[in-house]
């Protein structure tokens, strides 16, 4: 624990999400992330095997934490709308980074391959049709595009009307009658 009272784990994943907004997830070291966490380097091996996990981890916290803020109960579209608030910007920057290393790095990409797993199996339960998983697929793969949402700024639509389409389009997908979807 720190002075203030947190957690020596947290304030690394708090440390990471901002070295890696910061540096990208290549520019990225162990270092960097225990010096924003007032840790020593080897301190961090005492909560995590390495960088990977560490990143990866700080996703899932992230998202974990995004969770809090949405209204309850947590559907797709008021996901969405948390998603892309402002407050969560850094989040969907190391979001992006992470899946980035994902294709060039297999343990971070298998890192990945399991917080999706454990991710999907929640919405999956929340499907409305019998193609789950295109559903939830197609889900995941819009969040992940929207983390790019301020290198679109250029075409001029405001934030909040994307947020108001994306989350219709988020819950269609776990509301819609299984009948009216095309196959």
């Amino acid at each position: 624990m720190d002075d203030s009272g947190t957690a020596t784990r947290e304030r690394l994943l708090s440390a990471a999400v901002e070295a890696c907004v910061s540096s990208g997830y290549e520019g990225t070291t162990l270092g960097d992330i225990a010096r924003r966490a007032g840790v020593s380097a080897p301190a961090v091996y005492n909560h995590f095997r390495g960088k990977e996990e560490l990143l990866v981890e700080a996703g899932r916290w992230s998202l974990d934490r995004l969770s809090t803020v949405a209204p309850r109960p947590v559907d797709a579209g008021s996901m969405v709308r948390a998603f892309l608030s402002v407050d969560f910007a850094s989040t969907r920057r190391l979001l992006a980074e992470l899946h980035l290393a994902g294709q060039r790095r297999p343990e971070v990409a298998e890192l990945l391959a399991t917080w999706h797993r454990d991710h999907a199996a929640i919405w999956a339960a929340r499907a409305a049709s019998d193609s789950a998983p295109a559903d939830v697929t197609t889900y995941f793969a819009l969040l992940l595009g929207l983390c790019h949402i301020e290198a679109l700024g250029s075409l001029g639509a405001p934030v909040d009307e994307v947020a108001v389409r994306a989350a219709s389009f988020a819950d269609s997908l776990f509301t819609a009658n299984a009948e009216e979807r095309p196959r």
